[in-house]
């Protein structure tokens, strides 16, 4: 097992170093949670600065997509930034969700800038027994 040193500062020396890339310039994606409970996958999504119907969801086999946009108004020709570090423009989130899921009952809200995705499982079924009479 090799070990590297890890170096708190190197993402600030990365946008110092590279002053030609700006948050418009490059994709994006928010940050994801996914949470295994017993009964849910529960999914939250960092999403502030997003109207929710400005989000997107889409389940399609085992596949979550969570897309939408994020428009910044105060952005004009004319505006000097000094940094800019939040992004903006449009944004895709693909997930590949476990096996015995109940894609229909599926439900998702949004509250304080947090999209919750909650995917329900699947109610096992359960061995039963069958008592058989043998005529002798």
């Amino acid at each position: 097992m090799d070990l590297v040193r890890f170096d708190p500062f190197s993402m600030f020396r990365e946008f110092e170093c590279r002053p030609d890339r700006s948050a418009t310039a490059r994709a994006w994606a928010p940050r994801v949670d996914v949470i295994d409970r017993e009964e849910s996958i529960l999914i939250r999504v960092d999403v502030a600065g997003i109207e929710p119907a400005d989000i997107d969801l889409s389940l399609e086999d085992h596949t979550l997509t969570i897309s939408g946009s994020r428009t910044l108004d105060e952005t004009t020709e004319d505006t000097k930034y000094h940094r800019r570090e939040i992004f903006s423009g449009e944004f895709k989130r693909t997930l590949i969700l476990p096996e015995g899921l109940d894609a229909d009952g599926i439900a998702a809200s949004a509250d304080n800038g947090l999209l919750e995705v909650v995917v329900p499982r699947k109610p096992e079924v359960l061995p039963r027994k069958v008592k058989i009479d043998v005529a002798g």
